[in-house]
């Protein structure tokens, strides 16, 4: 394996690249399929529990992955709740981090050769807020205002498919409008975001035909970010025709990861149900896989 970070912006946003290595007494002519991944954690800060162990778990798989750590202002800066006391001009308000996620597709197909990537295979995957900040992506990376911003061409920035796990669509889930929430302020950079500027980040509200495949999974018992949000955005797929796997697993609370130890040692951040749910996305994705470049040597087709 070979690891490096890049900066991506002056915020303080980075990724972290964990690339597969061709080695002749496998397949040196081998290409990757790549997993680039937004960690959650509320807009305030990107959780190392949906980081690492994510990581190394798709690297186990065959998978490059590259690990998305957009700009926020960290917990400490966050945990006021008057709004005076809280930073201005948040770097975590809406387009910063869809921007940075942008960048970093682009870096990828940009130097697949280099990298090694089987293009039909670059899946953006997102827990919680990062899921938000990966449907983002798959709504908008066609639309010309984000083209501008990160100054590339449409098919460098898309997504072959997403992966939204317990994904935070709607950042401001109470319906009184004039009630702060952190989180909308966060995402949005604005104390009493309207209901447009809510909409806008989304990705529920912004579906299209070319929103890529998705592949969805929530728990029934999640007390922080709803089920029904999962709900919403698969049936706004088949509206418009886009292929998706939905899961709800009848049983966890919020933020389980893989389920299992590496991501949590409390009894109740494991699960047998919601640990199921890497090979169910592998199936989903490539269920000919054995015939697919990036997952067996090439030669064999």
């Amino acid at each position: 394996m070979k690891y490096f970070e890049k900066q991506l912006d002056k915020n303080g946003s980075y990724a972290k690249y964990y690339l597969q290595e061709a080695n002749g007494e496998i397949d040196r002519a081998r290409v990757y399929p790549v997993i680039v991944i937004c960690p959650g954690g509320a807009f305030f800060w990107t959780s190392f529990r949906e980081d690492e162990a994510v990581a190394l778990r798709f690297l186990a798989e065959g998978f490059h992955v590259i690990v998305v750590h957009y700009a926020t202002e960290g917990l400490k800066k966050m945990a006021p709740d008057k709004i005076e006391d809280l930073p201005q001009n948040p770097s975590s308000a809406f387009p910063n981090s869809l921007v940075v996620l942008s960048k970093t597709v682009a870096d990828i197909k940009e130097n697949a050769m280099t990298y090694r990537v089987d293009l039909d295979y670059v899946v953006v995957a997102g827990f919680s807020a990062g899921g938000n900040i990966a449907g983002q992506l798959g709504v908008y990376w066609d639309k010309e205002w984000l083209l501008d911003l990160v100054a590339k061409e449409a098919e460098l920035i898309r997504p072959t498919h997403l992966l939204l796990s317990y994904a935070a669509f709607d950042v401001y889930p109470n319906a009184d409008l004039s009630i702060f929430n952190k989180v909308a302020y966060a995402a949005t950079g604005k104390e009493f975001p309207t209901q447009e500027e809510l909409d806008k980040v989304n990705p529920i509200k912004n579906v299209s035909k070319k929103t890529p495949p998705s592949f969805v999974w929530h728990t029934m018992e999640d007390k922080l970010v709803p089920a029904e949000n999962a709900l919403r955005y698969c049936s706004e797929l088949v509206r418009v025709g886009v292929p998706y796997e939905l899961h709800i697993f009848n049983k966890g609370k919020h933020g389980l990861v893989l389920g299992d130890l590496r991501t949590g040692v409390k009894e109740s951040s494991q699960n047998a149900q919601v640990y199921k749910w890497v090979d169910l996305f592998l199936e989903w994705l490539a269920p000919i896989k054995s015939r697919r470049r990036g997952f067996i040597n090439p030669i064999d087709e």
